[in-house]
């Protein structure tokens, strides 16, 4: 079992609530299942949905097209969210509205995040989150996750972990994959 803390808003202030993950792939597909709430429930609020215009509108990404404005989240996500680890041997989930209120959170809290902003603006319909074991000591653990769109019929990467990252990378070496649809 692997502790586990979601940081989420309730009547206005941030609250979080602990408890336990089963090891190995259940823990991994629980994970999944309390992310893919919280993006749901994020591209619901009024400041997610701000958040996603604002970053669009600036980016000068054209109305109707989504690879442009799927591609201006990604770049705010990677450029403006700064990657931080979470609790020390403890998996901690945020909302998207807390992410946004810190600026910082791991993959996990900036998948999120993105899935939120790219609904909350009705863009992509098709979005999953993917997770791969990318830790050589460990090869068959599933150590990152990231989201993964369907635009135009094409599935493009958006891994904003490394400032490096462009829009469509997937790291090359991962021991193995799974892929968790909203």
């Amino acid at each position: 079992m692997l502790p586990v803390s979601l940081v989420y808003e309730f009547n206005g202030r941030f609250q979080a609530l602990s408890g336990t993950l089963p090891s190995g792939d259940r823990g991994t597909q629980r994970t999944l299942e309390y992310m893919q709430a919280m993006a749901v429930e994020g591209a619901k609020q009024m400041v997610v949905r701000e958040t996603a215009i604002n970053v669009v509108r600036a980016a000068g990404a054209p109305e109707h097209n989504l690879l442009a404005q799927l591609g201006a989240l990604f770049r705010f996500v990677r450029d403006s969210v700064m990657f931080i680890g979470d609790v020390a041997g403890v998996e901690t989930l945020q909302s998207p509205r807390y992410t946004l209120h810190v600026m910082a959170g791991d993959c996990d809290d900036r998948a999120t995040l993105m899935v939120a902003l790219a609904r909350s603006i009705g863009i992509p319909t098709s979005l999953k989150f993917r997770v791969i074991a990318a830790n050589p000591k460990f090869p068959r653990s599933f150590s990152h996750v990231y989201v993964v769109a369907r635009v135009n019929g094409k599935d493009i990467a958006l891994d904003p972990t490394y400032h490096q990252n462009a829009l469509g990378f997937e790291y090359p070496g991962a021991f193995r994959t799974g892929d968790f649809a909203l």
